[in-house]
């Protein structure tokens, strides 16, 4: 395993990065966390090459836009999460997916918290609906969602037919209800970070045994220029140092990795970043960005074999 600082700048200027703006704008994904963008970019870099055949496990991904991104490019998706329930009609119409709450699924803190920023999330919607009239029902709608994938696949020359995704409600750090050496590959999007470093060894053991020993992976989470891991209050997050980078993952620096303490300066400066951060950060301190004030305390890095 290996890991590697995501630079910003790098990736902004590349194909990837032109790939994947395209799609979350063209199908209505722009309110994402601070550095998805930067996230996901990098994982379709890992990703894009791999043979559609894989079995795929999205760790960790909730509702995020990983799993759809790679539903529509083929791939078949678990996604084992805490936080889930009944997708909507939307999804469930394109995506086929199975839903189900695994047998030793236990409640945790952490979904506590996303419950809590849920219903401000919620209430934040309606308001938004009054104001808007029918924009978020229109996107809402099974048609608009079809006819807004439609012709972004179009417009990208994707032929291959849609992936379909299973939802299992279960805990990351013991799934009995799945075989050993079930999928070819992992992905997650900044969600590892949410698992409270004293079980963090357990999940991650968890998710190399019911993927096969010659995995790939696909991985972001935080980290941090700090010699020790520290734990964000407002999102909830631990921030890695390199020293547990190593431990807790066996994972090594890239050969092209920067260095750790460049990186807090190169996402300050990051106006893309900056110009294109979500709105529901300013109504809320329990995120990544509280209340909406530029000032990144973390940097993401990728995980990857």
């Amino acid at each position: 395993m290996q890991y590697v600082f995501l630079n910003p700048e790098k990736l902004i200027n590349t194909s990837q990065f032109e790939f994947i703006t395209d799609f979350i704008n063209s199908t209505g994904r722009t309110q994402l966390g601070w550095h998805y963008v930067i996230d996901l970019t990098w994982i379709y870099s890992q990703i894009k090459n791999w043979p559609v055949g894989y079995r795929i496990l999205d760790a960790g991904g909730g509702g995020g836009p990983t799993q759809f991104l790679l539903a529509e490019l083929g791939f078949n998706v678990t996604n084992l999460d805490l936080f889930l329930s009944q997708p909507a009609h939307r999804l469930r119409n394109r995506y086929q997916i199975k839903f189900e709450t695994a047998g030793s699924y236990e409640k945790t803190a952490y979904v506590d918290h996303l419950e809590k920023n849920s219903v401000k999330h919620r209430a934040l919607k309606v308001i938004k609906q009054l104001v808007t009239g029918s924009e978020l029902y229109r996107y809402a709608s099974t048609g608009r969602y079809q006819r807004l994938h439609d012709k972004w696949r179009s417009n990208n020359e994707i032929a291959n037919d849609i992936g379909c995704l299973t939802w299992m409600r279960a805990n990351l750090c013991n799934v009995p209800e799945i075989d050993s050496n079930t999928f070819d590959a992992v992905v997650s999007l900044s969600a590892i970070e949410h698992i409270p470093l004293d079980t963090l060894p357990m999940a991650w053991e968890e998710i190399l045994r019911i993927c096969k020993p010659d995995v790939k992976v696909a991985i972001t989470t935080s980290a941090t220029e700090q010699q020790t891991t520290w734990f964000h209050q407002p999102s909830q997050g631990n921030c890695f140092s390199e020293h547990d980078l190593n431990l807790l993952f066996d994972a090594q620096a890239a050969e092209d990795t920067l260095l750790a303490s460049d990186m807090p300066e190169m996402y300050r400066f990051c106006h893309y970043l900056k110009n294109n951060l979500a709105h529901f950060y300013s109504k809320s301190g329990g995120n990544g960005m509280p209340w909406g004030k530029w000032d990144p305390k973390y940097f993401p890095v990728g995980l990857f074999q």
